[in-house]
């Protein structure tokens, strides 16, 4: 079932998308009406070209372009799972916010066993035309070999790292051994759309923004994934009330005091450098 989906202002200044053709922009738009609220949809290229471009003939012959392009940009990931092809668009909910999702029907990435290298599905006519001929070693009669096999290694490690990153403005972060562990222990019982929305749901923590004892902003990606339970909070903060907008000053305060030692410097929860007294820091402010 078609969704109804909205487009971001930015979206046209994308650089990835000044790197895809025109058709592959609308294709790529398109997509996210028919994926489910954790961006998966059905991935048959000749099954999109007849929903997406009912009016153009030409859309079944050169749809597997456009993805293709898509694909080479990271705007989406093709596999397959028990013999059917899927798309995940990657950055789900960088494109879309989603304020009550329904859990997914259709298999994740993970849960894939083949990432495609060519994921047009073949259709009887082709089998009967191209048998015994095309590139490559066949495997017998038939075959209908168009995909390797790939391991999920990094790639959902990195795009929930940077999802984290971007959303938390975080642009000096590292993904060092400790934060890749985190992520994929967590990838082990979660799939990357529900970890970036959990992660996006901190967002409307009061506490974890900084309206805490410690006036301390607790953001890193290790507290958000660190287990089931933060995980499962997560969830729930992005399914409840954004937190309280602070003041400028407030905002200020709660950015520089990241964490408060017992001596009253001001320290940062990301490079654990002093940056001097909190007085220091609250003269600054008035």
């Amino acid at each position: 079932m078609a969704r109804i989906r909205t487009i971001k202002p930015e979206f046209p200044h994308s650089e990835s998308m000044g790197r895809v053709s025109r058709d592959a922009r609308l294709t790529f738009i398109q997509l996210w009406t028919l994926a489910d609220d954790a961006g998966r949809l059905r991935g048959n290229s000749r099954m999109l070209a007849s929903l997406l471009f009912p009016y153009d003939d030409d859309a079944k012959k050169l749809i597997e372009g456009w993805l293709v392009e898509l694909e080479r940009e990271n705007c989406i990931l093709r596999y397959v799972a028990e013999g059917t092809t899927y798309i995940q668009v990657c950055n789900w909910l960088t494109h879309q916010k989603i304020d009550k999702p329904s859990a997914s029907k259709l298999p994740s990435p993970e849960e894939g066993s083949r990432i495609l290298a060519n994921p047009r599905e073949t259709s009887s006519e082709d089998q009967g035309s191209g048998s015994g001929s095309g590139s490559g070693s066949g495997s017998g009669s038939g075959s209908r070999t168009t995909s390797v096999e790939l391991k999920l290694d990094d790639g959902p490690v990195e795009r929930v790292f940077e999802h984290w990153r971007s959303e938390f403005k975080h642009p000096k972060a590292v993904l060092d051994p400790k934060r890749k562990r985190v992520i994929q222990a967590a990838l082990k019982a979660h799939d990357e759309p529900t970890l970036c929305q959990a992660i996006s749901g901190y967002r409307n923590s009061a506490h974890h923004m900084g309206e805490n004892d410690r006036h301390t902003v607790y953001d890193d990606i290790e507290v958000f994934l660190r287990d089931a339970k933060h995980i499962e909070a997560g969830l729930r903060f992005a399914r409840g009330p954004p937190a309280p907008t602070l003041s400028p000053v407030e905002q200020a305060r709660a950015k520089l005091r990241e964490s408060v030692n017992g001596h009253g410097r001001v320290v940062s929860e990301q490079t654990g450098k002093s940056g001097g007294s909190l007085d220091q820091t609250a003269g600054v402010l008035r």
